[in-house]
């Protein structure tokens, strides 16, 4: 992406299209595309930290177009909440929002999906430009329709979908970012490649080796392999029910332990990235005891663990117990008829081969079984 400072392709899920536009120092150009909306006003769902470090850049140009209104909210996944979901709502019409304003979403994951939720019930559907400003939002969650706050009980149990007008990427913009929110980014990826696309296996450890994360021509690497991971299993599935579940590898015990981390350390806690390759270390297992994947399989996924410089264990202070509570909550209810005592999961039969069939990836799997993977994740000292 280097001296590249403009481009653009096309999200095609079905009959769902948006464009991404993306390239290295380009708030400007990004600035100028928007105000080809008309926009009679500029709803900005943010978080504190993006707002310090970025809103100067993009705020005062944004206004030179139409009135921009901020919602900005601490950092973290508590941000997705029914709470800040209808003070945003109620922010946005005090402030005169119409039919004809656009809301924008400038951040990592956590406002893009509150803004995603916000712009859906706005007026019954209002416009959504997404502006990620980490690794996992311009690689993984804007490349999806779906939409999704928390409930007290779990993660994304209330939400919608909603195509955006454009998806705009300023490389320029990760340059502040923290290692630990590069390497989430990484973590998606490396769910796609382990999940969907095992060839790229080997330029990821490439890339690991290198350890240059943040160069242009990483993130470009990463941009194009989520986009072609991403798009070719939601070609028949818009809305991620069917084959594209695929995509939620590593994410059911992932989303629990990074909800029972957030509610421990609050934003300190661990990052998504880093929860969902926990996640995947325990499907790995998981699949192992059910004698599906190997014994080699499942070293690849410890063997790029490490190679991410993320843990492969649990934070400390994490109680198995209120893991599976999450657990048995999980958004996947439904896909699949499970009893009371399964969880609906995406495993592997082997690297990008789901165990269950490719156009529903889901297997039924004992809480007991799961159980004793999320055990395998607890430090030895606790």
């Amino acid at each position: 992406m280097s001296g590249i400072n403009w481009n653009e392709c096309s999200v095609d899920f079905g009959e769902a299209s948006y464009p991404y536009y993306f390239g290295e120092d380009c708030l400007d150009r990004i600035v100028a595309s928007m105000a080809g909306y008309g926009a009679d006003r500029f709803l900005v769902v943010t978080d504190d930290n993006v707002l310090q470090l970025h809103g100067e850049k993009l705020l005062p140009a944004l206004a030179r177009v139409a009135p921009v209104d901020v919602f900005s909210r601490p950092a973290g996944d508590g941000a997705k909440s029914l709470h800040n979901l209808g003070a945003c709502l109620e922010q946005a019409i005090a402030a005169g929002a119409s039919r004809q304003s656009v809301v924008v979403a400038f951040g990592g994951g956590v406002p893009g999906n509150l803004a995603g939720v916000v712009a859906s019930l706005l007026f019954r559907g209002v416009r959504l430009v997404h502006i990620p400003t980490t690794t996992v939002a311009a690689m993984d969650s804007v490349i999806s329709l779906k939409q999704a706050i928390n409930s007290t009980h779990g993660k994304n149990h209330i939400g919608t979908y909603r195509t955006p007008e454009a998806v705009y990427f300023d490389a320029g913009l990760l340059s502040t970012l923290p290692s630990k929110q590069l390497r989430s980014g990484l973590c998606e990826a490396t769910k796609n490649c382990l999940a969907i696309r095992p060839q790229s296996i080997a330029q990821m450890r490439d890339r690991l080796a290198a350890g240059d994360l943040a160069s242009p021509q990483t993130l470009l690497w990463l941009l194009e392999e989520s986009l072609e991971a991403k798009c070719s299993v939601m070609a028949q599935d818009t809305y991620e029910q069917r084959a594209g579940l695929i995509l939620e590898y590593g994410h059911t015990v992932g989303h629990a332990v990074e909800m029972c981390d957030q509610r421990l350390r609050g934003s300190d806690g661990l990052s998504h990235g880093e929860a969902v390759m926990l996640g995947m270390l325990a499907a790995a297992r998981i699949s192992n005891a059910m004698g599906a994947l190997d014994d080699a399989a499942v070293a690849v996924h410890e063997e790029l663990a490490r190679a991410l410089g993320v843990g492969t264990e649990m934070p400390g202070g994490l109680l198995i117990e209120d893991v599976m509570d999450v657990v048995r909550v999980d958004n996947k209810r439904g896909y699949l008829t499970v009893s009371g005592e399964e969880a609906a999961m995406v495993l592997l039969g082997r690297l990008g081969v789901p165990l269950g069939s490719h156009d529903l990836p889901l297997t039924a799997v004992p809480l007991g079984i799961v159980k004793e993977a999320v055990a395998t994740l607890v430090p030895d000292n606790q």
